[in-house]
C-alpha cells in the first residue's frame, strides 16, 4: 500500500497542478427554482454541464453558482418528484446571468442523477438496470424514522427487512431479491459516500440468544440525504464480486457551494415505546400434596385436587414497562463562493421495554466541499460514532426474562421458585445480568472530482471505516443460587474487537459525441478498486469473583483467553462502454476482473461481464400519437454476473496449536484443522433483469415494472469429514469441514411500483405510492462429489432440490385415531411451507393541506411464508412435566383430536413409534400479515409565529410506528427472528423462540431552522 500511496500523490500533483495554475475568465449564474403554483422549491440540484460546478437551492428556491467559465453554458435542474429542466445561458466576464426554472410534479423521473458505474454525471434514463432511490431527508423530516432500518423497511420493492427482536438496538436481516447462498452471507454490501462500510450483524456477547447488533445502528438518519439500492447486474461492475447480494449506497448531506448563506437546524424528539406485548398465562394442576394447609403453594393451598391454577410472572412483576427515546440534533449547512460545508451533532438516549435494555448513540459529521476551479472539486468527510448497547438475555436463552417466566410453574408461587423456571426467583435476577457493548467508530473519506476537459472526468475516492468495540458480559456473584451452574460464583467476559476497512477507488470517464448533429455518444469508463479489511478480536473470561465490585477478568479465580485475526484484500479492475443514439437508445457493456485473498496469493482472478440496453421509446417521433395517453415509456434490460468468496484462507490447509508433554515440560505442536480445497472457486451468479417505466396522465401516474431471474452456481457448502480423516472434531471447533462447490439455486420474480399525484391543487395535494414484489426461490440441484449424488440435508430447515433454501420440512400427520389414542405420520420428512415470503408489498399516501399540514400513512404486508412457533412448542412439549401450557393442563381448551395432533403418541405408516420432536407440523404456522407501519402528521408553523422563537422556520411532527398487525399467527410477532446469524445454514432459521415482539412507538418531534 506504501507504493500505491506515493503513486497516487504523484498522479494527483501531475494532473491537478496545471488546472490550478491556469487562470480563466469567469462569471456568475444565479436564479430561482419554483413549482407550478409559484412556490419555491428547496433542495433542487443545479448543475453546470461540463464542469464540476453545482449548487442546491435554499428555502426560497434560490441558487447562485460563482466562478463559471465565460461563454455558452447549459444549466440543468433536477429534483426528485419533478421533471428535470435545462436552459442555455451566456456568461460574460465578471457578469451575472439570471435564470428562472419552473418544475412540474411527476411520478416518473428519468433525468434523476444516480450513483452508478460511470464516473461522469449519469441519469436514470441511461441505466439498463434498476437503481432505486430513497429520499431520506424528506422521510426523516416528515415521518417517524429513528434508524437506517426504518428507512429501508417497506420502501423499495425487492428489499425485505426483518427485525431480530423488539429489544432496543437489535439488528435486522436484509435480503435483496431473496437469498441465493447457503453458507455465505446474503446481506448486501453497504457504502457511505463511496467508501465500504462496516455493516456486520453479529451476536457480540455470545449469550443473548438470537439478538444481534448491527453497525447500521451507528448511523443517524438525520445526516443522510438519500440512499440508493443497487440490485442485480448493475452491482457487479462498480462494487465487485461480493456485490452478489446487492449494494446499499448511503449518501450523506453536503454543503451548498455559492450560497453565501449559513443555515442552522435543531430538532428535539421524544418517543414513548409501548411493549405491545400480552404474554400468555402459565397453567398448573394442583396435586394432593399441594392443596394441604402446610403447602408452600399459595395458589393451590386449600383448593380441590385437580384445580387448574393460572399465573403470569411477566405481568405480576412488571417485567415490561414503557420505554422512551430522547433525541436532540444540531446541524449547520452553508457555503461561500467556492466552498460548502455540512456539520452535525446528534444524541439519542433510548431505554427499552426491559430493565437492562438501552441504546445510547452519539454521532457527528463534518462534510466539506471545495471547488478551487470549475474543473476540480474536492469533497472531504468525517463521521464519528459512539454507540452504547445494553441488551437483555432473551430468545433461546435460559437466562432470559421471557423464557424463565413462560416456562414457570404456577404451583410453585410462594415457594422457592415463586412461579419461575428454576432456579430463578424473580425478574430482578435476570435484570442484574449485564451485556454491554461500547463501539467507537470513525469514517474519514476524501473524494476528488477532476475534469481536465469537458469530455474527460476523473474521480478518486479514498476512505476508511475504523471501529473499536469493547463488550462485557457479567453475572454477579450471589449466595442464593440465582443462576444455574458455576455462574453463581460470579462470571465476567471481556471482548475487544477491532475492525478496519480501507477503500481506494478510481473511476475515469471519457464522454464524446460524434455523427451528424452529435447523433451518437460514447461513455467509456474505467477504474480500479481496492478493499482492504482487518479484524482483530481478543476475548478473555473469568469465573469465580471475590466481589461484584471487581468485575475484571484478572480478579477471577479461573481465567481463559482466545484471539482471532483475519486480513482480507480484494482488487478489482473494471471497464465499461456505453453507446448512446439520439439520447434515447443506450447500449452498455462492461466487465470487471477481481482477485480475492480468500483463495491465496496464487489464485487466478475471475471475470464478471455485463451487458444491457435502455430505450426511451417515448422520445421517438412515431410515439407522438400515443403521447397523450402514455407520455413517457422506457424499456430496459440487463444481463450480468456476480460472485461471492468465502472467508480469507478458506482454500488453504490450516493447523491448530496443540502443546504436548515432555519429561522436561511442554513443547509446542500442531494438529490438522482444515484440509482446505485448492480447487475452490467463488460462487457465481448470472442474472437477467428486464422491465419498463411508463407515465400516464401527463406523468402524474408512474409505473415501474421489473422481471428478474438469477441463477447462482458453484454454491459453497461445507463438506463434513469423517473423524478418521484426522482433522479436528467438528463438535469442538466447527470449522474443520472444508468448503466445496456444488449445486445451483434460483431467484426469480417481479417488482413493481406505482406512484401517483392524484390531486395537486393549491390547498390540497394527494400522493399515493404502491409497491411490491414476488419471489420464487428454489434450490435447483445439489450436484455430485466424486460420483456420489449429494442428498438433501438439514432438519427442520432443509435444503432439498425443488424447494426454497431452508424450507420447512417435518413428519406430516396423515390421520388421527382418537379411539386408539394415536396419530399416524409420514415415514419421512415432507415439505411443510416456505421460509421466505413469496409476496411482499407496501402502500403509502401523503395528504398536504393548505401548504402547512402534511398527513402520511403506510401499510405493508408479507405473504406466502411460514414461521416456527418454537415458543409454543417448547412450552407444551419440553422439560417433562415442569412446563405449563393451557393445552396440557386445561382440557376445556382443546379437543381430544387436537391434543393427539400436538402430543401424540405418533406412529409411522408401518406402525413404528416416532418421537414427538420429529413431528412439528402443528407449530409451523403461516406468518402472513398486514402491518400499519406508520401514521404521522407534520404541521409547518407559519413564519410569523416561528419568528417569535427567533427561527426562520419550524415544524411539529406527531405520529406512531407499528400501530397494528393483522395476522392469523398465534405467536408473538410474525416479523421477528430469534436468530440473525450472518453466515452458514443458521441464517435460514426463521422461528419465534421467546422473542420480544416489535414495540409500538408514539413520536413527537420539533424541527427549528435558523
Amino acid at each position: 500500500m506504501g507504493k500505491l500511496r506515493w503513486l497516487l500523490v504523484i498522479l494527483l500533483v501531475g494532473v491537478l497542478a496545471p488546472s490550478l495554475a491556469a487562470a480563466q475568465q469567469r462569471g456568475v449564474i444565479a436564479g430561482q427554482v419554483i413549482g407550478e403554483r409559484g412556490q419555491p422549491l428547496q433542495g433542487a440540484l443545479v448543475q453546470i454541464q461540463g464542469t464540476e460546478l453545482r449548487a442546491v437551492t435554499n428555502e426560497q428556491g434560490r441558487f447562485r453558482v460563482p466562478s463559471v467559465p465565460t461563454g455558452a453554458r447549459t444549466v440543468t435542474v433536477t429534483l426528485l418528484g419533478y421533471n428535470a429542466r435545462s436552459q442555455q445561458v451566456t456568461v460574460a466576464e465578471g457578469g451575472e446571468a439570471t435564470l428562472s426554472f419552473s418544475l412540474t410534479p411527476t411520478a416518473l423521473t428519468l433525468d434523476e442523477l444516480v450513483v452508478t458505474g460511470t464516473a461522469g454525471t449519469t441519469t436514470r434514463r441511461e441505466q439498463p438496470a434498476v437503481v432505486a432511490s430513497i429520499d431520506v431527508a424528506e422521510q426523516v423530516q416528515r415521518g417517524t424514522t429513528t434508524s437506517v432500518r426504518d428507512v429501508l423497511t417497506a420502501r423499495v420493492p425487492g428489499v425485505s427487512v426483518t427485525q431480530s427482536s423488539g429489544s432496543s438496538g437489535t439488528s435486522q436481516q436484509i435480503r435483496i431479491r431473496g437469498a441465493s447462498s447457503i453458507e455465505l452471507s446474503n446481506e448486501p454490501l453497504v457504502f457511505i459516500d463511496g467508501v465500504r462500510s462496516d455493516s456486520r450483524t453479529r451476536e457480540a456477547f455470545g449469550g443473548i440468544g438470537g439478538q444481534g447488533i448491527s453497525r447500521l445502528w451507528d448511523i443517524d438518519p438525520s445526516d443522510i440525504e438519500s440512499i440508493e439500492v443497487v440490485k442485480g447486474p448493475a452491482a457487479a461492475t462498480l462494487y465487485g464480486a461480493d456485490a452478489g447480494a446487492g449494494v446499499i449506497q448511503i449518501i450523506t448531506k453536503k454543503g451548498r457551494t455559492g450560497s453565501n448563506r449559513f443555515n442552522q437546524s435543531v430538532f428535539v424528539e421524544y418517543n414513548n415505546i409501548d411493549p405491545n406485548f400480552s404474554p400468555p398465562n402459565n397453567y398448573g394442576v394442583c396435586t394432593a400434596a399441594l392443596v394441604l394447609p402446610t403447602s408452600t403453594s399459595t395458589l393451590c393451598r386449600g383448593q380441590p385436587v385437580g384445580t387448574v391454577v393460572v399465573d403470569n410472572p411477566l405481568l405480576r412483576e412488571d417485567a415490561f414497562n414503557n420505554g422512551q427515546l430522547r433525541s436532540i440534533g444540531y446541524s449547520a449547512r452553508g457555503g461561500g463562493e467556492n466552498y460548502g460545508y455540512f456539520a452535525s451533532l446528534n444524541y439519542d438516549d433510548e431505554e427499552g421495554t426491559l430493565r437492562n435494555n438501552a441504546l445510547d448513540r452519539r454521532s457527528g459529521r463534518l462534510n466539506f466541499t471545495f471547488v478551487p476551479t470549475p474543473k476540480l472539486a474536492v469533497e472531504t468527510g468525517f463521521g464519528f460514532f459512539r454507540t452504547f448497547n445494553a441488551l437483555p438475555n432473551n430468545d433461546n436463552n435460559i437466562y432470559g426474562a421471557v423464557g424463565i417466566s413462560l416456562l414457570g410453574n404456577p404451583t410453585t408461587v410462594g415457594a422457592a421458585n415463586n412461579g419461575f423456571f428454576a432456579p430463578f426467583r424473580n425478574i430482578e435476577a435476570v435484570a442484574l445480568i449485564r451485556n454491554e457493548l461500547v463501539t467507537v467508530r470513525y469514517n474519514p473519506s476524501i473524494q476528488v472530482n477532476y475534469s481536465p476537459f469537458s469530455w474527460f472526468t476523473n474521480r478518486f475516492t479514498v476512505g476508511a471505516d475504523i471501529s473499536r468495540g469493547s463488550s462485557m458480559v457479567f453475572f454477579p456473584k450471589n449466595a442464593i443460587g440465582m443462576y444455574q451452574g458455576i455462574t453463581n460464583t460470579g462470571f465476567v467476559r471481556e471482548n475487544r474487537n477491532n475492525f478496519d476497512s480501507y477503500t481506494f477507488d478510481y473511476l475515469g470517464n471519457i464522454r464524446t459525441s460524434f455523427g451528424r448533429e452529435d447523433m451518437f455518444s460514447s461513455d467509456l469508463s474505467f477504474g480500479v478498486q481496492v478493499i482492504d479489511e482487518k479484524t482483530d478480536a481478543i476475548t478473555a473470561s473469568g469465573t469465580g469473583l471475590t466481589t461484584n465490585a471487581a468485575r475484571v477478568v484478572s480478579a477471577a479465580a479461573q481465567i481463559s483467553a482466545s484471539q482471532g485475526f483475519v486480513h482480507e484484500r480484494s482488487v478489482g479492475l473494471l471497464a465499461q462502454e456505453q453507446i448512446g443514439i439520439n439520447d434515447r437508445l443506450f447500449v452498455q457493456f462492461g466487465g470487471r476482473v477481481d482477485q480475492n485473498s480468500s483463495f491465496g496469493e496464487e489464485a487466478d482472478a475471475f471475470f464478471l461481464p455485463k451487458v444491457g440496453a435502455s430505450y426511451v421509446v417515448s422520445d421517438e417521433s412515431f410515439w407522438q400519437p400515443l403521447a397523450g395517453v402514455i407520455p413517457t415509456l422506457r424499456l430496459r434490460a440487463a444481463y450480468g454476473t456476480t460472485g461471492r468468496s468465502p472467508t480469507a484462507g478458506a482454500a488453504l490447509e490450516t493447523y491448530d496449536p496443540a502443546p504436548y508433554a515432555l519429561a522436561t515440560g511442554t513443547a509446542s505442536g500442531v494438529i490438522a484443522l482444515n484440509p482446505g480445497n485448492q480447487e475452490l472457486r467463488p460462487e457465481r451468479g448470472k442474472e437477467l433483469e428486464a422491465g419498463f417505466e411508463s407515465g400516464f396522465f401527463g406523468d402524474r401516474v408512474g409505473l415501474e415494472f421489473t422481471y428478474f431471474n438469477r441463477i447462482t452456481e458453484d454454491l459453497l457448502v461445507r463438506r463434513p469429514l469423517a473423524p478418521s480423516a484426522g482433522f479436528t472434531d467438528p463438535s469442538v471447533l466447527g470449522r474443520q469441514n472444508p468448503y466445496v462447490n456444488l449445486g445451483r439455486s434460483q431467484n426469480r420474480g417481479i417488482e413493481y411500483a406505482v406512484r401517483a399525484n392524484l390531486l395537486n391543487q393549491r390547498d390540497f395535494q394527494w400522493d399515493v405510492r404502491v409497491a411490491g414484489s414476488t419471489l420464487h426461490n428454489e434450490l435447483l440441484e445439489l450436484g455430485e462429489i466424486e460420483g456420489t449424488q449429494i442428498q438433501p440435508f438439514g432438519t427442520l430447515n432443509r435444503f432439498t432440490p425443488g424447494r426454497q433454501l431452508g424450507a420447512f420440512h417435518t413428519r406430516r400427520i396423515k390421520s388421527v385415531d382418537v379411539a386408539a389414542n394415536r396419530a399416524i405420520v409420514s415415514d419421512t420428512v415432507e415439505f411443510k411451507g416456505n421460509l421466505f415470503p413469496t409476496v411482499e408489498g407496501n402502500a403509502g399516501t401523503t395528504f398536504t393541506l393548505f401548504q402547512n399540514l402534511q398527513l402520511t400513512g403506510q401499510l405493508d404486508w408479507k405473504r406466502g411464508f411460514y414461521i416456527y412457533n418454537n415458543t409454543l412448542q417448547f412450552r407444551e412439549r419440553s422439560l417433562s412435566n415442569e412446563y405449563r401450557s393451557a393445552y396440557r393442563n386445561d382440557p376445556a381448551r382443546v379437543s381430544p383430536e387436537d391434543r393427539i395432533r400436538r402430543f401424540g403418541p405418533f406412529f409411522d405408516t408401518q406402525g413404528r413409534p416416532v418421537t414427538a420432536t420429529a413431528v412439528q407440523e402443528e407449530y409451523i404456522e403461516k406468518g402472513d400479515f398486514v402491518r400499519l407501519r406508520e401514521v404521522a402528521a407534520t404541521f409547518t408553523i407559519p413564519d410569523r409565529f416561528a419568528g417569535r422563537f427567533g427561527a426562520e422556520g419550524a415544524s411539529l411532527t406527531i405520529g406512531g410506528q407499528n400501530l397494528k398487525v393483522w395476522t392469523d399467527y398465534t405467536g408473538f410477532d410474525p416479523e421477528v427472528l430469534s436468530s440473525v446469524t450472518g453466515t452458514g445454514t443458521g441464517q435460514f432459521v426463521r422461528e419465534d423462540f421467546f422473542t420480544v415482539p416489535a414495540p409500538r412507538r408514539f413520536v413527537a418531534k420539533i424541527n427549528l431552522q435558523f
